[in-house]
């Protein structure tokens, strides 16, 4: 199945996820207002989604004529406010989309990894925005709708498929797309909620209000006084714990994923090509033309020629599987195709004379004898591999091996596997078993000559200044050689199994971690209402001394901040020093396993500061449901039993 078959379908699911919690949320604040049980609506809403949010929007019309005296909350019935925010921000958002990702993808120059860290930026600086405008338009922090905004947003990803195409390099499985979409939807959910938050506390009063005067200092004193309970202040204490505790861990976990992806990728572009430039058919003998248009193309190292087939390696004790690769050793170094091998192997290579010739010695003979004998002299075409092959092979440096393809002539019964000798000119050592293992290499005219390709090759390969851009250089390049029957792939598509895997592991790590932060933001949610039914009185007092509803939520806001704030401070600052000892210290891992003898460890200051700004802003979200219940809670309530 290709890629935006894979897209759709998995951006069906997502949109049908979203759906059923949009419906589920509005079922249970319709049926809430109609005076059900919480209970009932909860069940209702959880198990039937889009057909209880239709039964009880119909309930709700006859419970309005039969209730016509009643004066139903604002929130029971959508306004048309909230519709025309709805709408203003699906467009806004979609468009913005549309026209920053999907207008120029032909233009794209960019890797999926740095295209996602554009999208995950773009959907949280919308969904704040956007946020911020639902809270004006419905005068309200709108939950709800952000719930309806983004399964809109999600079923716009129905129509991206054939963009996906374009820009998603790998992505092998459905798996990878619904994780990819789930996570920016519901960061698009969190963000449209921050903004719905931000802009009700700074515009609920019916004008802009950016003021946090005296309710951060009741709140700070409300987090400092001494307590009648002890138990509020060990929930505060464990909530700062766990902040930290999440912190740290994401901080941690991020910087060795980063590190053992950016290992991986060193390795593997250091044992091959960024782009390749293939040919439908056999037949690519113009490959000089080929390169000669292409050299000068800015961003462009190197460029050569190229023969790779299947085939086996076979000495006097055993036998490998092998992929024989044959290259221009012209330009080897300045391409860095051969980096892991040795000078005196490449020497060996371009010059097989100078190859050293083992002579096997038979029992009984003179070894003075063989010491006064004239050395002999190569007459076979070299040979470089894998320390791991010549390791199965039982080979060393001089030894004789046979290359055999099963590419031959037709004799009478069918094929002939052709095989030929080669001298064993060295050894390289990559790091990745799998590579290690599987390459040999020897000069392209050798490859040409034992393929019997007659003058033609399987590709070129190109090395980059900036392996970031080599989408862009792609496109370039099949510009200037015409396109069909030319066609280029990158490194991403070449390996795009592997670094799928990669993308995967860490967005369900972030996802993982992430639910650590949000458990912990609930301790501070619980805090907060244990802080609101304690501080009952001197809400009341606040109320009848003027504040408004909006000022009671900026107290506890500030209580709620204060707490998310130290925890990624000191969670922020214990992560980088655990990093700095990994590195420092180093913790051994086995290098068969893992491609490396130390856990690497690579910090990015930015995804850092992300991480502390994320722990404080869900933190932040955190404190809004009890910061409601204190401003709606009535100064009569408070002061009843006082």
């Amino acid at each position: 199945m290709n890629t935006g078959a894979l897209f759709f379908q998995s951006a069906l699911i997502n949109a049908a996820i979203f759906l059923w919690i949009a419906c589920s949320l509005s079922t249970m604040r319709i049926l809430v207002a109609c005076d059900c049980k919480v209970s009932t609506a909860l069940f209702f809403s959880v198990f039937f989604g889009p057909i209880a949010f239709v039964g009880a929007w119909l309930y709700e019309a006859q419970f309005t004529k039969t209730n016509a005296d009643r004066r139903l909350s604002p929130r029971a019935v959508g306004n048309l406010r909230s519709w025309i925010g709805m709408t203003v921000v699906i467009t806004g958002i979609s468009s913005l989309f549309y026209a920053l990702f999907v207008a120029n993808y032909y233009t794209t120059n960019t890797s999926n990894e740095l295209l996602l860290r554009n999208i995950i930026i773009f959907v949280f600086l919308a969904g704040v925005l956007g946020g911020m405008l639902l809270s004006a338009f419905a005068l309200r922090v709108a939950f709800f709708e952000s719930a309806w905004v983004s399964f809109v947003l999600a079923s716009f990803m129905l129509l991206l498929s054939d963009w996906s195409e374009e820009v998603f390099s790998y992505g092998t499985s459905a798996a990878f797309f619904v994780t990819l979409m789930l996570t920016s939807t519901t960061l698009l959910v969190i963000s449209l909620n921050l903004g719905g938050a931000f802009g009700y506390l700074l515009f609920g009063e019916g004008g802009a209000n950016f003021r946090f005067g005296y309710e951060s200092f009741i709140g700070r004193r409300f987090l400092m006084t001494k307590r009648s309970s002890h138990v509020v202040s060990l929930i505060t204490v464990i909530s700062v714990i766990a902040v930290t505790i999440a912190c740290a861990g994401m901080i941690v976990v991020m910087s060795v994923m980063n590190g053992f992806s950016s290992d991986l990728r060193t390795k593997i572009l250091g044992a091959n090509a960024h782009l390749m430039v293939l040919k439908y058919g056999k037949d690519f003998t113009e490959y000089d033309k080929i390169i000669e248009k292409t050299r000068d193309i800015p961003g462009v190292i190197s460029a050569d020629a190229f023969v790779v087939n299947e085939g086996m390696v076979h000495s006097n004790k055993n036998i490998a599987t092998a992929i024989i690769t044959g290259v221009d050793l012209a330009h080897v170094r300045e391409s860095g195709r051969l980096k892991y091998v040795s000078e005196q192997a490449l020497s060996f290579l371009r010059d097989p004379e100078k190859i050293p010739v083992i002579t096997e010695l038979k029992p009984g003979t003179d070894i003075a004898s063989v010491d006064d004998a004239e050395a002999a002299k190569n007459d076979l075409p070299g040979v470089v591999i894998g320390k791991e092959m010549a390791s199965d092979l039982q080979v060393l440096i001089g030894d004789t091996v046979n290359l055999v393809s099963p590419i031959g002539d037709i004799g009478p019964t069918g094929p002939i596997p052709r095989a030929k000798a080669f001298r064993v000119a060295g050894f390289f050592y990559s790091g990745m078993y799998e590579y290690d293992v599987k390459f040999a290499f020897i000069k392209l005219s050798d490859a040409q000559d034992f393929f019997n390709l007659e003058g033609s090759v399987s590709g070129i390969e190109y090395r980059v200044d900036n392996i970031e851009s080599t989408r862009k250089i792609a496109k370039e390049i099949e510009s200037v050689i015409g396109g069909y029957p030319y066609y280029a792939r990158d490194w991403m598509q070449m390996n795009r199994n592997m670094f799928s895997a990669l993308q995967l592991e860490k967005i369900a790590m972030l996802i993982i971690l992430g639910t650590y932060i949000l458990l912990a933001s609930l301790l501070i949610l619980v805090t907060l209402i244990t802080v609101v039914m304690e501080k009952g009185k001197e809400i009341a007092i606040l109320k009848s001394m003027g504040a408004t509803d909006v000022s009671i939520m900026k107290i506890f806001v500030t209580y709620g901040l204060f707490i998310g704030a130290i925890g990624a401070a000191v969670g922020g600052t214990l992560g980088l020093i655990m990093c700095l000892l990994i590195e420092k210290i180093g913790i051994k891992v086995d290098p068969d396993v893992y491609y490396f003898s130390n856990l690497p460890v690579k910090i990015v200051m930015g995804e850092v500061v992300l991480v502390v700004l994320a722990a404080i802003l869900i933190s932040f979200l955190a404190t809004i449901p009890p910061s409601l219940f204190a401003a709606r809670l009535k100064p009569v309530d408070g002061l009843r039993y006082e």
